[in-house]
């Protein structure tokens, strides 16, 4: 052969000594098996090349609003948008579009569906689209979004978290936006901002959205004004108008009472406007009192008083006023009022202004009677739990009650007064024991043990208990309800027949529980959110197609945040039907939120409960009005802010529709990942004959030359 002459050549003439001759040989033959076995390991593991997919369109989702506003705000407007999608969209060879309608949902649009489709959309849920688009391209490619709308987002969410999502995927979002060009002239309080909670006495912002067309160039006055029984201008602002579009003012109010106040934010309706109705908005706040105001009126001195005013003095949640009748009219002193250290007690001030900044009023053994308050005052004070949702407590059991029969103050108290004291000592028999008035100790057992181990009390006023009051404690003896409650109206009330409670603080082993008794009477009496263990929080007036979000805070026997409670909301719609409604965890500090959907007009009664391993820790009720009013039909204005602030966060741009043009947008496809749904196909060569045929070649070599030259 051929190469063994060469070899023997080299090794007779070239290499003529044989050490060398051997080590060249001892090389080639490594260099063989070195060669088989890399051969061998790669048929084994047959290794392949993977050739991927290469990009060369763009991936783009194109969402279209189809609310009722984009109608409004111009008819040809939404023609003008689907001759753009027909013209540079569909059948597009330079980009792969993904066609979708939104309104309140998203859905697939097909191009035959571009003709036909209409603005009839009851709400604008631009947000919710985004997000819904982001997560069905999820783990898919996705260059950029076109959107098409007028931005008048009026469904509550959040667009801070989405819009960071579209830019940490570094998906732009290009905001195409409708002319105006067929608006009338028009202005309009498209909405209004407030906070989730106030207080009584605290300055709260108030951000009223103004929308305009052509009024530019025009200084126009907003007014916040307050709708209670008196209406009046609180402030005024004037807005500058250079061009037009939407606009923020921002108000600030300090409301000067607890319960729920009415305002409006209005314009003056101007000649030739094209719906002068939405030039005003009606709102509700709920105030808080930032300290429990109480006003204590005690006709009689007594060991009664001494300990409840100081134990109400010594919170520093409860701001108290108290006077105690040292000389009643029918004491006749031989000098005249001027000379005297005692004040004449100030009836009409009380009972006609002041007793409504107050949010609880304490009668102890005090005789209206002994002074010339008339039937009005009396009123007052039945209004003033009726219907401002305050608070009432009658605790008689030094003086008979039967003097207020056949008054206003009967007609709320939770019993029916008789004549009548019984003054022998009796024990307690408590009825409710699981009520939150009687919660003396974090300890169950504990707290068992105190109620069952109430010390003895002295006299009691004789009653009977009204059918819808509920009577937590009553006389062993008697049977006399001695502790009874109701809720009246919009409030609460409470009737402690005997003046002898004080004795819990000395007669028991704990003082304190006497502190505790009054410190959950009062929590339960005045209602206020600030002070309930489960609160709802929920603005109380709304749109028809609105979307409520609602704010359930949950707080412990030591009133901390509860992060992992069972929390349930139920909701009683207009028309009387129950439904009940997902509640999940907000945030770390005991707060969980719900949406309602409010997709019929009239009121809406919540009610939220919470429970804590199996333990109840309490609930709340609230109301919303909604009103037939959809804000589809209010919103005939471009937001021009969202849409410009959706382009600018998502590294976007934003445009009119006239402008819209697909190819100046320069959307590039963005490098393909390698995954295995891209690969495009796959080399594998160690699957063929020939690899195997060299294979054999190099053993069968190596093994001849080894032969060869004597080796074994």
């Amino acid at each position: 052969m051929i190469w063994l002459k060469v070899f023997t050549y080299l090794r007779i003439n070239i290499f003529p000594y044989q050490h060398i001759t051997d080590f060249i040989m001892r090389k080639i033959l490594i260099t063989l098996r070195i060669a088989s076995f890399i051969l061998l390991v790669l048929l084994i593991f047959q290794p392949t090349k993977k050739v991927y997919k290469k990009r060369d369109i763009p991936t783009v989702a194109v969402l279209v609003d189809n609310s009722k506003s984009m109608e409004t705000i111009s008819s040809s407007g939404f023609g003008n948008i689907k001759k753009k999608l027909t013209s540079q969209l569909t059948r597009n060879r330079n980009a792969d579009s993904h066609l979708f309608a939104f309104s309140a949902d998203v859905k697939k649009l097909q191009e035959k569906e571009i003709r036909t489709l209409k603005a009839t959309g009851s709400r604008t849920d631009i947000i919710g689209a985004l997000d819904k688009v982001k997560s069905d391209f999820l783990g898919r490619e996705l260059d950029a979004v076109i959107l098409f709308s007028d931005g008048n987002q009026n469904v509550n969410t959040d667009e801070g978290q989405v819009l960071e999502e579209l830019k940490d995927l570094k998906i732009p979002v290009y905001t195409v936006i409708p002319e105006r060009s067929d608006t009338k002239k028009n202005i309009s309080v498209s909405g209004v901002d407030i906070p989730d909670i106030l207080f009584r006495n605290t300055p709260a912002a108030i951000t009223a959205k103004i929308n305009t067309a052509g009024f530019a160039g025009q200084k126009i006055s907003v007014y916040l004004k307050s709708d209670d029984t008196a209406p009046q201008v609180l402030q005024t602002k004037t807005l500058d108008i250079k061009n037009d579009g939407s606009f923020e003012i921002q108000f600030s109010v300090t409301p000067d009472r607890a319960g729920i106040l009415n305002y409006s934010v209005s314009i003056p309706t101007y000649k030739g406007e094209k719906k002068p109705s939405d030039n005003t908005k009606k709102f509700a706040m709920v105030v808080e009192p930032e300290k429990i105001r109480i006003m204590y009126l005690c006709g009689l001195p007594s060991f009664n008083y001494s300990f409840l005013r100081n134990t109400l003095k010594n919170d520093p949640n409860i701001e108290l006023v108290s006077f105690v009748i040292l000389r009643n009219p029918e004491n006749i002193v031989p000098v005249s009022d001027s000379e005297l250290s005692l004040i004449p007690f100030p009836i009409h001030e009380i009972f006609s202004k002041e007793i409504f900044n107050f949010d609880m009023l304490i009668f102890d053994n005090f005789m209206y009677s002994r002074f010339p308050i008339n039937q009005q005052y009396l009123t007052n004070i039945k209004n003033f739990v009726t219907e401002y949702g305050k608070a009432f407590v009658a605790i008689f059991g030094d003086t008979d009650l039967s003097p207020y029969k056949n008054t206003p103050i009967e007609e709320i108290l939770p019993v029916t007064p008789a004549s009548g004291i019984i003054h022998k000592k009796f024990r307690l028999n408590i009825l409710q024991k699981e009520h939150n008035i009687f919660k003396l100790s974090f300890d169950p057992a504990e707290n068992t043990s105190i109620l069952e181990n109430m010390p003895e009390f002295d006299g009691l006023n004789i009653s009977t208990a009204k059918k819808e009051s509920i009577v937590l404690a009553e006389s062993k003896e008697s049977k006399h309800p001695i502790i009874t409650i109701a809720e009246q109206g919009k409030g609460r009330v409470m009737c402690i027949t005997t003046s002898s409670l004080w004795r819990i603080a000395l007669g028991s082993e704990n003082p304190y529980n006497y502190v505790n008794f009054w410190s959950q009477s009062v929590k339960w009496l005045t209602n206020a959110a600030s002070m309930k263990r489960v609160a709802i929080f929920t603005k109380k007036s709304y749109n028809i197609g609105d979307n409520a979000p609602v704010k359930i805070k949950v707080r412990d026997e030591y009133f901390k945040p509860v992060n992992n409670a069972t929390v349930s909301l139920d909701v009683t719609l207009p028309d009387g039907k129950r439904e009940s409604f997902a509640v999940s965890p907000e945030i770390e500090n005991g707060e969980y939120a719900a949406h309602i959907p409010l997709d019929s007009s009239g009121e809406y009664k919540l009610y939220a409960r919470a429970y804590y391993n199996k333990r109840f820790l309490g609930n709340d009720n609230a109301f919303l009005t909604v009103f037939n009013v959809s804000k589809e039909s209010e919103d005939i204005f471009v937001n021009d802010l969202l849409m410009t602030k959706i382009s600018e966060t998502t590294g976007g741009k934003s445009m009119p529709v006239s402008s819209f043009d697909f190819a100046e947008l320069k959307i590039k496809p963005r490098p393909t990942k390698r995954t295995r749904s891209n690969i495009l196909y796959e080399v594998n060569i160690w699957n063929k004959p020939l690899m195997y045929i060299i294979l054999l070649i190099l053993l069968c070599t190596e093994w001849f030359l080894r032969r060869r030259i004597g080796l074994s």
